[in-house]
C-alpha cells in the first residue's frame, strides 16, 4: 500500500498546480468573507486587497508568498516533560491525537451518557498511556456537568495533572484561550528558544465552508498567533453540501480558505507555527448527514498533503473516523483505512486517531482502546525518540 500512495503522491504535480490556478480564480473572483472582525478587514486593505462589506478579494500568488516566507517548515511542541517534546513537520514521525468534540461517551458496558469531568480525565489517561499517541489533544468528550465558561480551564487543567505530553489548545473564545495559554505556560515552566520555531499548543482554527471565516475563529486566530503559538487551519467541508461535490471543486475550495487563513496567522505574527488541515467527507442527500469512511475522503487526504508540501507547511490527517453507530467491523474497517491512508500519504499531525464513533457524536471507550493499542503495537517504528538526546 505504501508502494501504491508513494507511485499517486508522485503523479500529482501537475494536478496540483490545476488545483492552484483554481484557487486563486475563487480568491480572485469570489472572494473570502470574514464575518463581523473589523481588525481582520483593516489589515486585508492594509496588504492592498481588495475589502466589499465582509468578503475580500484576495491574490494567491501573494498568499503563498506571505506563507512562505516565515512559516516554519517544521516546530517542536513543547510538553512540560522534555523527553515529550516532539518535531511536527516533514521526515519526522506522524503526531497522534485522539478525537475531539464528541458531546457523548459509550461505555465499555454499551451504555451511552453525556460527556463529564471525571470521564474527561479519564479518557486523557488513557491517551497519556498510549506511547504512539504523542499529543493528548482537546476536548475528548463535552464537560457537560461543568458550566460552559468554565470548561476550557477545566480541560486544560485535566491535561496538566494526568499527563505530561503535549495537548491542544481551546477556541472557545480568545480570552478562553489566552488564559489556557498562560496556564499551560506557567506549568510548563520553560523558557523557548527565540531561535527556534516552537509553541506549547496546537489550537483548531476551522473555516466555515463554504468559503467564510467567522468573528470567534478570527479573533481566536490573532490572539493565538500574537503570542506565538500553533494554529491548526482547517478547511473541512462536506462535498455537495458545504463544499462542491466534486473532489476537484473541494480541493480548490479547500485551498482557497486555507491559504487565507495560514497567511493570516502569518501577518498577525511572522513565524507563527502553523499546519494545513484540508478534508472533506461525502455528504447523503437522503439522510442529509455526513457520511465518514468513504475512500473518497482518503482522496482528498493525498491530494492535501501534496498541496501543503508544495506551500511548504506541516499537514493534519484525519484518522479513525466512521459513521458506525458501534464499534463494529464497519468501524473497525472505516477508522483503519482512514488512519491509514493519513500515515501513508504522509500527514505530520494525525487527529481523531483514537475513539472516533457515529459521526463523531460520540468516543467510544473501546474503540478508544482498540485504536490506541494498535497504533502503539503496529507503528512502533513512528515512534518519535526524545528531540533531547
Amino acid at each position: 500500500m505504501t508502494a501504491l500512495a508513494t507511485e499517486y503522491l508522485s503523479q500529482l504535480g501537475g494536478r496540483v498546480e490545476a488545483i492552484e490556478a483554481a484557487a486563486d480564480t475563487i480568491l480572485a473572483q469570489v472572494g473570502i468573507r470574514f464575518d463581523d472582525d473589523p481588525q481582520t478587514l483593516e489589515l486585508w486593505h492594509a496588504q492592498g486587497a481588495r475589502v466589499v462589506d465582509t468578503t475580500v478579494f484576495l491574490d494567491g500568488a501573494q498568499l503563498r508568498e506571505i506563507i512562505r516566507a516565515t512559516s516554519p517548515t517544521q516546530f517542536t511542541l513543547v510538553a512540560r516533560d522534555k523527553t515529550q517534546d516532539c518535531i511536527v513537520g516533514r521526515d519526522h514521525p506522524p503526531i497522534f491525537a485522539p478525537v475531539y468534540g464528541p458531546p457523548d461517551v459509550l461505555l465499555r458496558d454499551g451504555q451511552r451518557t453525556p460527556g463529564s469531568r471525571q470521564l474527561y480525565r479519564e479518557l486523557v489517561a488513557m491517551a497519556d498511556a498510549c506511547d504512539a499517541m504523542r499529543n493528548t489533544g482537546h476536548m475528548l468528550c463535552v464537560l457537560n456537568d461543568v458550566p460552559e465558561h468554565d470548561r476550557p480551564a477545566e480541560m486544560a487543567q485535566a491535561h496538566l495533572d494526568v499527563s505530561t505530553k503535549p495537548f491542544m489548545g481551546t477556541m472557545m473564545s480568545p480570552s478562553a484561550a489566552l488564559d489556557v495559554i498562560d496556564l499551560t505556560r506557567a506549568a510548563t515552566s520553560r523558557e523557548l528558544q527565540s531561535d527556534n520555531a516552537a509553541c506549547h499548543l496546537l489550537h483548531l482554527v476551522n473555516s466555515t465552508p463554504p468559503l467564510t471565516y467567522g468573528a470567534n475563529p478570527l479573533k481566536c486566530l490573532r490572539a493565538v498567533a500574537e503570542k506565538g503559538e500553533g494554529c491548526l487551519v482547517t478547511s473541512f467541508m462536506m462535498l455537495g453540501a458545504t463544499g462542491p461535490a466534486s473532489v476537484a471543486g473541494a480541493l480548490a475550495q479547500g485551498y482557497a480558505e486555507c491559504l487565507a487563513g495560514l497567511a493570516l496567522a502569518q501577518l498577525w505574527r511572522p513565524g507563527t507555527p502553523v499546519v494545513m488541515g484540508l478534508y472533506a467527507t461525502q455528504f447523503s442527500m437522503r439522510s442529509m448527514l455526513p457520511w465518514f469512511g468513504d475512500p473518497l475522503s482518503q482522496t482528498v487526504q493525498f491530494h492535501a498533503v501534496k498541496l501543503a508540501r508544495h506551500l511548504g507547511v506541516p499537514v493534519r490527517g484525519d484518522g479513525g473516523l466512521t459513521s458506525s453507530c458501534v464499534d463494529d467491523a464497519q468501524a473497525g474497517s472505516e477508522g483503519s483505512r482512514a488512519t491509514s491512508a493519513a500515515i501513508v500519504a504522509g500527514c505530520d499531525f494525525i487527529l481523531h486517531s483514537a475513539g472516533w464513533l457515529e459521526s463523531g457524536r460520540c468516543v467510544s471507550i473501546t474503540k478508544f482502546e482498540r485504536e490506541a493499542a494498535a497504533l502503539s503495537a503496529e507503528l512502533a517504528s513512528f515512534r518519535q525518540p526524545s528531540i533531547n538526546t
